[in-house]
């Protein structure tokens, strides 16, 4: 049986160009001039000739070993372009008994003299190859420029008049926010998908398929109607929403090769190309989110979706001090009330013998102590924001590790200045006997000069270890951070987003307190210790107690008058809360308990001698100020707190006193 053999490719231009019917006349017509018929025709319409995975080729090999004796193609061109796969096909004929006939190139390979075989197939490859890097060239020109038009992305189109101008897609845009506003709250890729899904949004391949009937036109790109965990992801990935244009993210080495990603410092990237649809800070929160969770292993939220309250909004950055597992958010509903509550997730599921301590912390009193750790922290915020020196990234090239090598190499050339000079100090002395004091002291001088270089120089190397903000966009950050906590102090709560912009880690210890990091180093520049800030105004609570029963005419006094008083000046206290500094005001023999209901507690020192223990808890405070003004100068810039620590006379020991 004789079969014909024929192919064409987007490899062909118009001078090489021959149809598929024309290859199928001149095997037809030589076929004829030979007195021989055509019975079964094979053909690959628009498949390269550099790969030989093709349909219609690899049924022709496939039918060899069947009925197909002889085997006729227009040249070697159409077999394949590539140089050793074609001449190892020619011998595959041989070998198996089968007759090919190229037309064109005079070859038979029943009679093969032909030495130039080898430089006919070569020159094809070559073909390929320098089509493929004069294409390669052209777009990558294209690429450097920026002008080169590729499709646009989810939440884009182009103009219809002007197709180099972007456009926003007003209602794809909504939800691409909807989907970075979902991320943030907590929901993972799955969670999102199957929310967009239930709530009817199409997909970009549905929202491309529709865009294309408008325009008349039809692609055969499938159309997939569900989302995905990869769409999700992609739309999360792409700086394109901020108006970043990336080109060259991708290529390959070689000719039909698999599709390889191009390191991002080799990319084409245009910034501020396009009208953003995400802002630059909340994209950046969104990438350090992805890696945050990778890395400890975030499983998402199970809060409900937009409009609702998601019930951990610290779920991704709360930790146990101990064992360093993540706490486990916890939902309890109670007669009274529903109580919220997270406890270490080791010692929830594992027990004491896996971590000793619960952790336990109720989400009321987190918010309350991150709160009041804000507010504490603003004013220093504001200063490192004012202070801090960007200097010139443009012309300032070095890296963090040079300037890292360029301090240790000077570490190092004061520590061998510092060794020569030793050795010299004892050949001076050597050889100078009777001057042995002036030699010491001038060598002494020296050596504390070197010393005072090399610690110098050692502390800002390990400055430059501790370091996070060697970026030129930090004082954005910084400037953005201090927005939030503006945001913060005016509305009085923090919300996931504001927690994730924020807060790096939480880590709570066995007494239920939280150690709170800020995020981009700030904990680390802020020069002053919240814990003391926070234990000064608890100090500064017991103080006004004092001041109020100091106050109190009636030489007796009661849980529920200094209830009312205190929170009267705006620290807000019941009955319940009050008790424990009431018994720390008997500790101190200020009170005395009585049997009689209707004066509970009799108040057994004088007024100065009351204010002369105040003094304990707060310094230098005046004997005439009275708790109202003591409230005031103190304690109105600050929120409440749950800690108490003592003062320089007696420590208290850090206590829960609500």
């Amino acid at each position: 049986m004789n079969a014909g053999y024929v192919r064409l490719s987007r490899d062909d231009d118009k001078k090489n160009y021959v149809s598929i019917e024309n290859q199928k006349l001149i095997i037809n017509q030589y076929a004829a001039d030979h007195d021989t018929v055509i019975d079964r025709w094979y053909e690959d319409d628009g498949v390269s000739g550099y790969i030989f995975d093709r349909p219609g080729f690899q049924q022709m090999m496939a039918d060899l070993d069947k009925e197909i004796d002889t085997v006729y193609v227009k040249d070697f061109s159409r077999l394949g372009r590539h140089n050793a796969k074609v001449l190892l096909l020619l011998d595959e004929f041989q070998e198996r008994g089968k007759h090919l006939i190229v037309i064109d190139d005079n070859y038979d390979s029943m009679d093969s003299n032909d030495d130039t075989i080898g430089i006919k197939t070569w020159f094809n490859e070559r073909y390929v190859k320098d089509t493929s890097k004069k294409i390669k060239r052209a777009i990558g020109a294209r690429q450097k420029e920026g002008t080169l038009i590729t499709r646009p992305p989810f939440g884009y189109r182009r103009n219809p008049k002007d197709k180099t101008i972007l456009e926003i897609v007003p209602k794809e845009a909504e939800e691409i926010k909807r989907i970075y506003d979902l991320y943030i709250s907590g929901s993972g890729y799955r969670k999102i998908a199957n929310y967009l899904t239930d709530q009817g949004i199409p997909t970009p391949s549905m929202v491309q398929r529709e865009r294309e009937l408008e325009e008349g036109r039809l692609s055969k790109r499938k159309v997939v109607s569900t989302w995905t965990d990869g769409m999700v992801k992609e739309i999360l990935d792409n700086d394109f929403y901020m108006g970043t244009f990336r080109l060259r993210k991708r290529a390959r080495n070689t000719v039909h090769g698999k599709d390889k990603r191009v390191p991002k410092e080799e990319q084409c990237i245009f910034k501020n190309h396009h009208p953003a649809i995400i802002d630059r800070a909340t994209f950046s929160l969104v990438q350090e989110l992805k890696e945050k969770r990778n890395r400890t292993n975030y499983r998402g939220s199970r809060g409900e979706w937009i409009g609702s309250e998601i019930p951990n909004p610290f779920g991704s950055c709360l930790f146990c001090k101990d064992c360093g597992c993540r706490l486990t958010p916890i939902k309890r509903q109670t007669s009274a009330r529903e109580r919220k509550y997270y406890i270490c997730t080791t010692y929830n599921t594992k027990g004491r013998r896996y971590c000793s301590k619960a952790h336990l912390i109720e989400e009321a009193d987190l918010m309350e102590d991150v709160l009041a750790y804000i507010k504490l922290c603003r004013n220093a915020l504001c200063e490192v924001i004012a202070s801090y020196d960007l200097k010139d990234f443009e012309s300032e090239k070095k890296t963090i590790e040079e300037k890292k090598l360029d301090l240790q190499a000077d570490i190092n050339e004061r520590k061998n200045q510092l060794k020569v000079l030793l050795t010299q100090k004892v050949k001076d002395m050597a050889i100078s006997a009777g001057n042995e004091d002036l030699i010491k002291e001038t060598y002494d001088s020296l050596q504390n000069d070197l010393l005072s270089q090399i610690r110098g120089l050692e502390k800002k190397l390990s400055d430059l270890n501790a370091t996070v903000l060697e970026t030129p966009d930090v004082k954005d950050k910084l400037r953005n951070a201090l927005d939030v906590v503006d945001k913060i102090i005016a509305g009085g709560n923090l919300d996931r987003r504001d927690i994730e912009l924020l807060i790096e880690r939480i880590e709570v210890d066995e007494n239920g307190l939280p150690e709170i990091t800020l995020k981009y180093g700030l904990s680390n520049l802020i020069d002053y210790s919240p814990a003391i800030e926070l234990n000064r105004r608890e100090n500064t609570i017991i103080a006004v107690v004092m001041k109020l029963i100091a106050e109190e005419e009636r030489h007796f006094t009661s849980a529920k008058y200094l209830a009312e008083h205190i929170t009267a000046l705006g620290i807000k206290k019941t009955k319940k809360n009050i008790m424990p500094y009431i018994e720390l005001m008997k500790e101190q023999g200020i009170l005395e308990a009585t049997d009689n209901s209707l004066k509970p507690y009799n108040i057994v020192k004088t007024k100065e001698e009351i204010t002369a223990l105040a003094c304990n808890f707060v310094s230098d405070l005046p004997a005439e100020m009275t708790a109202k003004q003591l409230s005031d100068d103190y304690l109105h810039c600050y929120g409440g707190s749950r800690w108490h620590a003592g003062n320089g006379i007696r420590v208290y020991p850090q206590t829960k006193w609500n």
